[in-house]
């Protein structure tokens, strides 16, 4: 809605806005994503080969390797509006990871930044002897950037080997909220079932082809009992001691999976946030089978990536709460009220309804239903306050 002030010393047009857009395609066989700003993505990844699998089977990250993430978030038609310069998507070596925390340490709207993270780290730095610090400095370095990102608004994706455990790797995955360990068997047979356990998340839900059905519960990671629609990946690389850490803040178990290996309940995807973070976390485990894994012309694990990485880029893909827009407490001031949900919330202004709800048009965090501001005169802005 559009709210227009009386007459007062200074004029302001404030517009309280929902933006809803259709479901649409980029073009043949690309991920479906919904219209969305042009977004910059910063890839820090590794490569670790277990099961001794060809270049063309495994996905690899950088030193050695291609950059497979990287390479296919690049490629042209993948569904992903990237921004037009020639580093939107940048991908970095675990061992240079000095230089994700420089980009990840720039302010929210310095245009050389990025909107999301993709942590595709199996390791910390390897010992450098011609840089000052260790790599435990380094990595310590890095984490707190990643945390001060994720405050600001920026996104965090956890895929696959990124979320399992390593020496030096205790910081970066209490942020990232879950941690796998011990042998992760390579199944060519059954592979393992991607159960969506949250039906209606826009990242489980949107674009995503299900081939069938299945009863399934894990009461311990918050699953009620149910029937829930899933596909399969075979072969897969499967995790299965990966649960969430006990200092873990608000999660929410997006997928799962049911083969019987140290149970019968198993965590594939979640989000994870604190509340003092207008950014979030999804992890993702599914990724070690490249032609699964990146296949972006009608793959359901790359519309996966693509889902998070839309929905921890920008506030407007996760829950938006409908604002009362008025005048308070003072002459100049503006008063946005919204109905409680599950609270923090992030409150974001911007002259262009486009841009609202990235990190740059942040106005700050709050655990209340309110919010007052004195925007600047004489410009039209538009508000929106998204929950988790």
């Amino acid at each position: 809605m559009t709210y227009l002030p009386k007459k007062k010393r200074r004029q302001h047009t404030i517009a309280a806005a929902l933006i809803l857009g259709a479901t649409v395609a980029a073009g043949a066989g690309a991920a479906v994503l919904p219209p969305h700003r042009p977004l910059r993505v910063l890839v820090v990844s590794d490569t670790v080969n277990p099961h001794g699998l060809s270049s063309a089977d495994l996905t690899e990250g950088l030193t050695p390797g291609p950059g497979d993430i990287g390479n296919t978030l690049r490629r042209a038609g993948t569904g992903i509006v990237l921004d037009p310069g020639a580093d939107a998507v940048r991908e970095i070596p675990t061992n240079d990871i000095e230089q994700a925390t420089a980009l990840l340490s720039l302010p929210a709207c310095d245009s050389s930044g990025y909107d999301v993270l993709i942590y595709f780290s199996h390791r910390i730095p390897d010992p450098d002897g011609g840089k000052p610090q260790t790599p435990t400095q380094r990595q310590d370095a890095f984490t707190a950037a990643v945390d001060a990102f994720l405050a600001s608004g920026g996104g965090l994706i956890a895929f696959h080997h990124g979320s399992y455990t390593s020496t030096g790797k205790a910081g970066i995955l209490e942020l990232i909220g879950a941690t796998a360990g011990g042998a992760v068997p390579w199944n060519t047979i059954d592979g393992q079932n991607v159960i969506d356990t949250a039906v209606g998340h826009f990242v489980t839900t949107n674009g995503i082809e299900y081939t069938g059905s299945v009863s399934y519960a894990d009461a311990a990671r918050g699953v009620p009992s149910s029937t829930y629609p899933y596909f399969n990946n075979t072969p897969d690389e499967r995790y299965p001691v990966f649960s969430y850490n006990p200092t873990a803040a608000i999660t929410h178990t997006l997928f799962g999976s049911n083969y019987v290996d140290s149970g019968s309940t198993h965590l594939l995807g979640f989000t994870h946030r604190r509340p003092a973070w207008s950014g979030i976390v999804v992890g993702y485990q599914p990724a070690e089978y490249q032609p699964h894994a990146l296949d972006d012309l009608d793959g359901n694990n790359f519309q996966i990536l693509a889902n998070a990485i839309l929905y921890a880029a920008d506030a407007q893909w996760r829950n938006t709460l409908v604002l009362t827009v008025a005048r308070g407490p003072g002459p100049e001031d503006v008063a946005l009220s919204w109905a409680s949900g599950e609270g923090d919330y992030t409150v974001y202004r911007s002259t262009s309804p486009a841009a609202i709800g990235d990190r740059c048009t942040r106005l700050g965090t709050t655990s209340a239903t309110s919010w007052a501001d004195s925007p600047p005169p004489g410009v039209s802005f538009y508000y929106r306050v998204a929950g988790p």
